[in-house]
């Protein structure tokens, strides 16, 4: 018993070893709604409501998706109690997670299959699979890899003969995630082959129902998406061949995890059975299943480890539409047979040179695996790093360029983030996915930013327009557009009518300092600073750190002949910033004027 616990204490370490490098990561996309400012996970008090609640309970999408994972979440709200938003402890805890699941993959072929290389080899493989780095480096991410201890824990009891057990891991696999329903039909699958009694597949049908009764009770139903699937758009053949297209692209990330992204928008749809890379996908699974019925009395793990994979495939491959058409992350617990395949298929060489020539393949296949993950792992340390990287490899990802153009709108850096920006908003109908109305109401409010940053009025309103025809709601939007048409009035001296738009923008928001100084400007113009100076002071208020408006509420004084307050205004302004050379200058004149005493 020693050697196998050592063996697969071993490959789970060089699991935990090969994603050391993913615990300087970051929170990124979804880790932000579900980990970061998720006040559900914020106590451990909490936790009782999370079993009765929405995976995406109060967040910005809690009406438009329905997910029921309240294990994943306790795991956060007890990570949260240690480790508070320090992503540390996050990334440990699922590098940790994956190396358990990397031990459970060995113990599992090891009880199949009696065979302690084949479990050594599958286990070691699974451990350095690049195809794995999104879902152990994206916190949310846990959702797989813990729905996979559990199957694969849950699995290993049933083999053993502790259904009773069995059955309760798997309810906690469920409640992980809800892509575990797929294990008792692989046990199914094992009833049938090792001839037992069908009564041994109850207590994993009981678990499941236990599931179903359950999130039916907290979502009012068993659906995973409250919103229509990515592909449930599309006419039947369009689907069918795309499906097929997929799971052959699945496949090839399985053999090659090369050019990996963590969203695939620009992934073409497939019209037609000719489609070449459908009839690819369609040759390729061929060939696969075809070697796995040939070799199935020599090597079964190859009949096996191919029917784990498709079948594991089956929740994500969009025969019920769901909201994404690739995911590396689906390919964890798949993965899981795929190794095992692998594995296999030396054994299933009858020429002995032939057989050690595989082995060393799949040695070599490992290594570069390996070297892989190394390399992916450090790509998901941040956002910037992780978007770049994608940009680099697809030039056409419109979400790449969305979120590459959001970051570099928060540096400044203008050019770059408009012609990101624009790009992001391409429709292409080849692609799998563009744009949604919320992202384009954002671009184009982003856009009318950057053209009233340079003073470009005219194109700023029509950007915010065009936004609010995507999204009415915001108040932001709707403040900066009566904001700019202000500000375009009155570069065309048009005051009076500037007015009407400030007060506009005021009705909008009061709470905006901008609107209530240039309305005061606006007043200047015009030669009324007794009603500048209400405006300027509520500016102020609002924000007492702009120079700005300290300089004008004192020129508005000095025009009505309030010598001692406009100095008090410019004295303000110089307190905030000394080097002000119109402060000092106006503060000068001021104290020179006929009448004015000194405080």
């Amino acid at each position: 018993m020693k050697a196998p616990l050592l063996a697969s204490l071993l490959c789970g370490a060089l699991a935990f070893a090969l994603h050391a490098n993913s615990l300087n990561g970051s929170f990124l996309f979804d880790d932000k709604p579900l980990v970061l400012h998720n006040p559900l996970i914020r106590s451990v008090s909490s936790i009782p409501r999370l079993f009765v609640s929405n995976y995406w309970a109060q967040t910005p999408y809690e009406k438009e998706v329905l997910l029921y994972r309240p294990i994943t979440m306790t795991s956060f709200a007890l990570d949260h109690s240690v480790w508070k938003d320090n992503p540390f402890g996050y990334h440990l805890t699922n590098v940790v997670v994956h190396a358990l699941v990397t031990v459970l993959v060995w113990w599992m072929v090891w009880e199949a299959l009696a065979s302690f290389w084949l479990a050594t080899l599958s286990s070691a493989l699974f451990a350095v699979h690049a195809v794995h780095t999104e879902a152990v480096n994206m916190i949310v991410g846990r959702t797989e890899l813990l729905a996979a201890a559990g199957v694969l824990g849950a699995g290993w009891l049933w083999l053993r003969g502790k259904d009773r057990l069995s059955a309760a891991v798997l309810l906690l696999a469920l409640l992980s995630k809800e892509s575990a329903a797929t294990l008792p039909v692989l046990l199914g699958l094992y009833v049938v082959w090792k001839r037992q009694p069908w009564r041994r597949l109850v207590f994993p049908a009981l678990a499941v129902l236990c599931y179903a009764g359950m999130r039916s009770l907290v979502l009012g139903g068993i659906v995973s998406s409250g919103q229509s699937g990515i592909l449930s758009r599309l006419d039947l053949s369009t689907r069918l061949w795309t499906m097929v297209k997929a799971f052959g692209y699945y496949v090839g990330l399985l053999v090659a995890p090369v050019r990996l992204s963590p969203d695939y928008p620009d992934f073409i749809l497939a019209t037609t059975l000719w489609d070449p890379s459908v009839l690819a996908a369609l040759g390729g699974i061929g060939v696969i299943v075809l070697v796995s019925l040939v070799n199935r009395q020599r090597q079964p793990g190859l009949v096996m480890g191919v029917g784990w994979t498709a079948i594991t495939l089956l929740p994500v491959a969009n025969i019920i539409p769901i909201g994404a058409i690739i995911g590396e992350r689906f390919l964890y617990l798949p993965s899981v047979g795929w190794c095992l395949a692998l594995a296999s298929f030396p054994l299933a060489v009858r020429a002995r040179a032939l057989q050690r020539i595989a082995a060393a393949v799949l040695v070599g296949l490992g290594c570069w695996w390996a070297g892989l993950s190394w390399q992916r792992n450090g790509e998901w340390r941040s956002d910037d790093a992780l978007w770049s990287a994608t940009y680099r490899e697809y030039p056409t990802n419109v979400k790449a360029a969305y979120h590459l153009a959001e970051m570099a709108f928060e540096r400044q850096a203008y050019d770059r983030a408009e012609a990101l920006y624009r790009q992001a908003i391409v429709v292409d109908p080849h692609h799998v996915w563009n744009a949604n109305r919320r992202s384009l109401a954002n671009v184009h409010y982003k856009l009318g930013m950057i053209h009233q940053i340079r003073g470009r009025y005219p194109e700023a309103g029509d950007e915010y327009q065009t936004s609010l025809t995507f999204d009415p709601d915001p108040v932001e939007v709707r403040y900066a557009y009566q904001l700019v048409r202000g500000l375009h009035l009155a570069s065309e001296k048009r005051y009076g009518e500037a007015i009407a738009a400030y007060q506009d923008a005021i009705a909008v928001d009061p709470a905006r300092s901008d609107a209530h100084y240039n309305l005061g400007l606006a007043y200047l113009k015009l030669e009324q600073p007794e009603k500048a100076i209400g405006p300027f002071q509520r500016a102020l208020s609002l924000d007492p750190r702009s120079v700005d408006a300290h300089i004008n509420l004192g020129n508005a004084f000095a025009f009505l002949g309030r010598y001692p307050d406009a100095e008090a205004a410019y004295e303000a302004a110089l307190r905030l910033d000394p080097h002000s050379l119109i402060a000092k200058k106006n503060l000068e004149t001021v104290q020179r004027a006929p009448g004015h005493r000194h405080r």
